[in-house]
């Protein structure tokens, strides 16, 4: 077992001792959603408390970050730190077997996302834009956000993950062998989850033959040679790429950085605030879906922004429909030639083609040319997730900039070449489809 742990320890993993809940606990109560989600709907929030009840759930363990800065959120905060020392007292919790967990999540739309929810070594990440650790963000930390979570960890004696890693196996060698094997594993749990988030199936694997698997193919995957080649690059090696859950990994990142500082030698390697419970995915998984984040202006005229892309040597093509400018944007989303967009105003729409790029990324490019046009035109940007959204406010007068989908191909080389994308780059799916909290780790002596 030692042999397979300094393996593992190679491609920044460890097996997990997962706590989970015993068999009188109902999981669909268990289980709620991140607390990153609904941030600004106080009803989902209500209808979850009024779901869970007086049953034991993750909802008692976390803060939503709708209550963050209302004034029940000293009072909850107190009691998160309760319900977990109760859960432990009374064994509403119990440890598993050291192993991992191979998921398949079936969204409400139908998607089957496959992952697998184990420990990531801290040591190896770095949260910086320029970070060149085996592990790394995508956007940009903001580091403002650090310190509330920092404190809701250093006072949590339990971790639960939303925290979505991605690699780069386009050969699908690392998670789809799991999915072939699923009914040789224990299933752990198998339901539905509660406000329209899908259906969960979890497979607990503790055999040396899944661990020496997952070593392999991630040290594979990590390979030196193979990634300089892949990449056509000089760097150290980016294994992990933060796709959910960026600052809350951070904060996890920062908090055992305080730690580390109080620890006795022996203590370094072991101590369980070293690592972070995370459940990995695999981009080129057709069912992980990324939607783009569209942007749009206030305050500014057409026709200066039209003239701003002219001088980048657009081409720009009117048409009668937004149909068929998302149409042609999304026919045109994946080419290595151009960087496409559509504009939607009030009175017409525009379909944008640049062959100036300036990133690997479409989003890069449009962003760099807004966010000049902005600081010149003094308008200001905002972000919308949903295509109707933009739409009415571009009937409202203001303009929409409609983004296309992020090309997978592109995406780890972006971060490799360029650092941290831009802000709001992609949304991983809709907001009922993020990981919802049902493991749970110690993360104390």
């Amino acid at each position: 077992m030692k042999l397979i742990n300094k393996k593992l320890g190679n491609v920044a993993i460890k097996t997990p001792n997962i706590l989970f809940p015993k068999k009188s606990v109902d999981l669909s109560k268990w289980a709620v959603i991140a607390c990153d989600q609904y941030t600004a709907d106080g009803e989902y929030w209500e209808q979850v408390t009024k779901n869970v009840g007086s049953s034991p759930s993750t909802l008692k363990l976390m803060l939503p970050e709708y209550y963050l800065e209302s004034e029940n959120e000293s009072k909850m905060q107190k009691n998160i730190l309760k319900e977990m020392k109760k859960y432990l007292r009374f064994k509403t919790l119990h440890s598993l077997d050291s192993g991992f967990i191979y998921v398949e999540r079936t969204t409400s739309y139908s998607n089957v996302r496959k992952g697998l929810v184990i420990c990531i070594d801290l040591e190896h990440y770095d949260f910086q834009s320029t970070s060149k650790s085996l592990i790394r963000p995508t956007e940009k930390t903001i580091f403002e956000r650090i310190p509330p979570r920092v404190k809701i960890r250093e006072q949590a004696i339990l971790e639960l993950p939303h925290i979505l890693l991605l690699i780069d196996d386009k050969e699908k060698t690392v998670i789809e062998p799991f999915s072939q094997m699923k009914n040789s594993y224990k299933k752990l749990y198998d339901f539905n989850l509660m406000q329209n988030g899908g259906h969960v199936e979890g497979y607990h694997i503790t055999t040396i033959q899944g661990m020496e698997h997952l070593s392999k193919a991630l040290h594979d995957l990590g390979d030196e040679e193979v990634f300089k080649d892949k990449y056509n690059t000089e760097q150290s090696p980016l294994l992990f790429a933060v796709g959910d859950g960026n600052h809350s990994l951070a904060s996890a990142k920062t908090h055992w950085d305080n730690v580390k500082k109080d620890c006795e030698m022996a203590e370094l390697e072991t101590h369980p605030a070293r690592y972070a419970l995370v459940e990995i995915v695999n981009i080129h998984d057709k069912d992980l879906l990324f939607e783009p984040i569209h942007r749009v202006l206030f305050s500014c005229s057409t026709t200066d922004l039209l003239t701003t892309f002219k001088e980048k040597d657009a081409t720009i093509l009117e048409l009668d429909s937004i149909e068929k400018v998302e149409e042609l944007v999304n026919e045109k989303a994946f080419s290595s030639d151009e960087h496409c967009f559509g504009v939607i105003t009030k009175e017409t729409n525009y379909f944008i083609s640049l062959t100036q790029k300036t990133s690997f990324i479409a989003c890069g490019t449009i962003q760099n040319i807004l966010d000049e046009f902005s600081k010149t035109n003094n308008s200001e940007i905002d972000f919308i997730h949903d295509l109707s959204s933009l739409i009415e406010l571009s009937k409202q007068g203001h303009i929409g900039i409609l983004l296309p989908p992020i090309n997978k191909s592109c995406f780890f080389k972006t971060i490799i070449e360029e650092g941290t994308m831009p802000r709001k780059t992609f949304s991983m799916g809709h907001a009922d489809e993020k990981r919802f909290y049902l493991e749970t780790r110690k993360i104390t002596l």
